[in-house]
Parts: C-alpha cells; sequence; structure tokens
C-alpha cells in the first residue's frame, strides 16, 4: 500500500466518499424529502442500561434543539461548574433535530436547581449512578422523522418499503455526515494523517473524528465489495459473529457454517480497521485489502494510524426495530423506526427517497 506523498495528495483531491447504492428493494421510491423544521427530526436515545438511582454521579436526561452534541455539552458544564471532560455522554446526536439524550456529571456538579441553560437546552429527568457514562454505552435510538411533499400514492409505497426493510434489515453503512459536507472530512482526515496526525491546539474531539472517519470510509467500501459477492452465501476467511455474543470466528469451511448462517445463527462483520481488528483470511482478507487501498495509504501512514484507532468489528446487516408509516397531513408522512448503536437515521431514509449521500443543506446527523 506504499504511496508517495506527491501521488497521494493528487489522489487525496480527487478521493470522494463511497456513495452506497439503495437496497434493491425493487419499489418506486418517494418523491419527498425530509422536512425542514426541527421537530421533523426527533431523536430519543435508548440507554444500554437503567440508571440504579444512586452512586456519586449525576445522570440528566437532556433535551437540545438546534445544536450538536458537543455545544449541548458545554453549555451543561459551564451551568454545572465542571470541566467539559468530565461530563460523560453516550454518543453525537444530530443538530437539526429535537434530541434527547443521557448525560453523567461528577459529584461536584452544581445541584440542577442552579443551573442557568440557553435557549434550546431543558433537563427533562436526572438521577443517580456510580460510573461515568463512556461513549458506546446506549443501547440505540428510536427515530421519529417526517418526509414532506408526499405524493398522493406515496403512504401506499412507504408502508410496502418499510415491510421489505422490516423483513431484510438494513444495510449497516456509516452515514454521509460521517464524512463532513460535500465529503470534506475524508480529505481532512487524509491531509492530518499525512502530516504525522498532528492538530497543534485544534479541539479534542479531531483526535477521534479523523480516525474514525478513514475507518468508515474503509468499512463502506468493503460492504459494497462484499455486497457484490452475494451476501446470502459466505465466502471463505470472512468473519462472522455468533448471535446474541460478540463472539467472532473466522470462516473456514464455508459447507459447515452456510446452514448456521441461513438460520439466523451467524452474522456477516466488516472491518473498522486496527491492530485490534479480528483478521480475515482468504477472500475475506482480500476484499478487506481491496477497500483499504482506496485510500493509497503508506506503511508509515498506516503504522501511525493504528495507533490512534484500535479497531474492532461492525455487522454489515442491522435490524430496523418497530418501524412503522403514518400519514400526518395530507402531503406528508412520519417514520418511526428503532436502531441499534452506531446505525444511521438518514440512511434508513435514503431507502425510502434515494436522496442524496453527502448532504449540504443540512446538518442532520442520524446517528444511533
Amino acid at each position: 500500500m506504499t504511496q508517495g506523498s506527491g501521488a497521494g495528495t493528487a489522489q487525496d483531491a480527487a478521493l470522494r466518499p463511497h456513495e452506497p447504492a439503495i437496497l434493491a428493494h425493487g419499489l418506486p421510491l418517494l418523491d419527498a424529502k425530509l422536512g425542514p423544521k426541527l421537530e421533523d427530526f426527533v431523536v430519543e436515545e435508548l440507554p444500554l442500561y437503567p440508571a440504579s438511582g444512586s452512586g456519586e454521579h449525576l445522570y440528566a436526561q437532556v433535551e437540545k434543539r438546534g445544536m450538536t452534541t458537543p455545544q449541548m455539552v458545554r453549555a451543561v458544564s459551564r451551568a454545572a461548574g465542571v470541566e467539559e471532560r468530565d461530563v460523560g455522554y453516550a454518543g453525537l446526536k444530530d443538530k437539526h433535530a429535537v434530541t434527547t439524550q443521557w448525560l453523567s456529571l461528577p459529584v461536584k456538579a452544581r445541584p440542577l436547581s442552579e443551573w442557568r441553560l440557553p435557549e434550546g437546552v431543558r433537563v427533562l429527568e436526572s438521577t443517580r449512578h456510580g460510573n461515568k457514562l463512556r461513549t458506546g454505552h446506549l443501547l440505540g435510538n428510536r427515530f421519529r422523522i417526517r418526509l414532506i411533499s408526499l405524493e398522493p400514492d406515496g403512504l401506499e409505497r412507504a408502508r410496502a418499503i418499510a415491510a421489505f426493510i422490516a423483513e431484510q434489515g438494513l444495510l449497516n453503512y456509516f452515514g454521509g455526515q460521517r464524512f463532513g459536507r460535500d465529503g470534506d472530512s475524508l480529505r481532512q482526515a487524509l491531509d492530518w494523517l499525512r502530516a504525522g496526525a498532528c492538530l497543534h491546539g485544534a479541539p479534542r474531539f479531531l483526535l477521534k473524528l479523523y480516525p474514525s472517519v478513514l475507518q468508515a470510509e474503509v468499512f463502506n467500501r468493503y460492504l459494497s465489495l462484499r455486497r457484490a459477492r452475494e451476501l446470502a452465501r459466505l465466502i471463505p476467511g470472512e468473519v462472522v459473529r455468533l448471535e446474541g455474543t460478540g463472539s467472532m470466528f473466522v470462516v473456514e469451511d464455508v459447507t459447515r457454517e452456510q446452514p448456521r448462517y441461513d438460520a439466523g445463527d451467524l452474522h456477516l462483520t466488516g472491518p473498522i480497521f486496527g491492530p485490534k481488528t479480528r483478521p480475515a483470511a482468504a477472500e475475506g482478507a482480500e476484499l478487506e485489502a481491496a477497500a483499504r487501498a482506496a485510500l493509497a495509504l503508506s506503511d508509515e501512514q498506516a503504522q501511525t494510524l493504528a495507533r490512534q484507532a484500535p479497531g474492532t468489528r461492525r455487522d454489515l446487516r442491522v435490524k430496523v426495530g418497530e418501524i412503522s408509516v403514518e400519514r400526518v397531513e395530507v402531503d406528508r408522512l412520519e417514520l418511526a423506526f428503532a436502531l441499534p448503536s452506531g446505525s444511521y437515521a438518514t440512511e434508513v431514509v435514503r431507502q425510502f427517497t434515494g436522496g442524496a449521500f453527502l448532504i449540504e443543506d443540512r446538518e442532520r446527523g442520524g446517528e444511533a
């Protein structure tokens, strides 16, 4: 994968995030779009575990409107008189939306009665727990999303697409917002890596963002390559996950494992590449190498990234829970569904509308 720096820069300028195809449901897409109001995109975080009601950490369920999670955390930390780094949260939520999520604050935080929060932020509920919230400590998110400018027969078509998704699941692509406006975050991440992965006083969240952008790009490309090999059939050397567990293994005997896969006991995974990623073999390893090759990383750059991004694996397909479609006005409908942690609501919406992958005029997140 070695690439000279000059050639790499030229390639980066032309490299755009890989755009996933729409699910092959064979149904006509809706001539509709996301509504423009904050209330048209509502997100409710589903906690991984209930708070115990006791412990040194204050847990606050916070609603925010029209701001990012880091902006909200900054406002809460000031109101509570604590450092931003002491505020725990499980994941990022959409900016152009109404969202609720849980935060944890240390014992030294001011009482809630003394908080002075800005417009657009309010505490809905509070309790206590014994540990700080960490990234990933969520089961998923529940969404209510309104589509507008719907044609007369749109409701029936939307329900047919919803039924297909409920049966087949969602291909677990990272949404276009992971890559920034017009894909700029991918180019910025490559520039950052080429410069030695130093940010010189830039916000700390970029140290997490840039490695994750590069990992997401490789995963999306791998998923499309794997999809081209027919997802209904296992391939030698790929890594699968056992149903109901985090246990994974490499498929050595396709004939032996195929019946277990058909029965739903095994799930396909793709690489979130890094030194701790469970390695594939044979054809699986070849596909993963082909996905990484698009970034044209030198050996030195790959080693630098490995120090920042330990790696894991991610399911290629996820279940969309409790999906429903209801008409709320003559020309608009509401989609309701739940997604597991790390999956993107905007990818669900694309299955209905075929909308653009990279979105410039909206700051939706949609990641569970």
